[in-house]
């Protein structure tokens, strides 16, 4: 009897850990259409969303029954709103040019686009990020937090901004703590933008 119990509790737990919410959204095709769906949350096994499962499809529901996944290379982008927060998740290369992710982005600059992607660990627990930079002329870098000297961050974004004096002074100043990667890389960008 305990045994029962036992199993009856455990398949409730899974089955609300993977019970999927939908919301409303949209995404963007290859050839510029935007199509209206309901885009399926996915969720960790603790049952909270799990917004790193993005990284490689998105689940979407066009219509009664007509349940698809997409995958980077099938979509330009989708988004939708999720406890009154917008999200958007763009097809972009990660590590390589053919290696396409769906990245959020952190700035979108006519000069230079900034997205990022974070792993975690099966407990949601942060393990690294990936940045991709992207320039108007479709010039990509990648760089990600698991380089462990600041000097090659350095290194890469002097060589991707080379035409530009006041950004390699800017870039000169930055990463002197692995902390403040993230805030040095924004404002690289930023200034990237403004220039």
């Amino acid at each position: 009897m305990r045994h029962l119990i036992s199993s009856i509790l455990y398949l409730t737990f899974f089955g609300y850990s993977y019970s999927q919410t939908t919301v409303p959204g949209y995404y963007i095709t290859k050839t510029n259409d935007s199509i209206s769906t309901q885009i399926k949350m996915p969720k960790s096994i603790f049952g909270a969303v799990d917004f790193s499962k993005f990284l490689f499809k998105v689940e979407v529901n066009d219509g009664p029954n007509e349940t698809k996944k997409l995958k980077p290379e099938d979509i330009k982008s989708f988004g939708f709103i999720y406890d009154e927060k917008a999200y958007q998740f763009f097809s972009k290369p990660t590590i390589t040019e053919k290696n396409l992710r769906f990245l959020e982005p952190l700035i979108l600059g006519k000069k230079t686009c900034l997205y990022q992607f974070q792993t975690v660990n099966q407990n949601g627990a942060p393990l690294g990020t990936f940045f991709t930079f992207e320039k108007s002329d479709g010039i990509y870098l990648f760089l990600n937090t698991g380089i462990g000297n600041l000097e090659k961050f350095k290194s890469a974004l002097k060589d991707f901004y080379k035409d530009n004096q006041k950004l390699q002074e800017l870039i000169d100043t930055k990463f002197q703590l692995k902390k403040n990667v993230k805030i040095d890389i924004t404002e690289i960008v930023q200034a990237a933008n403004k220039s």
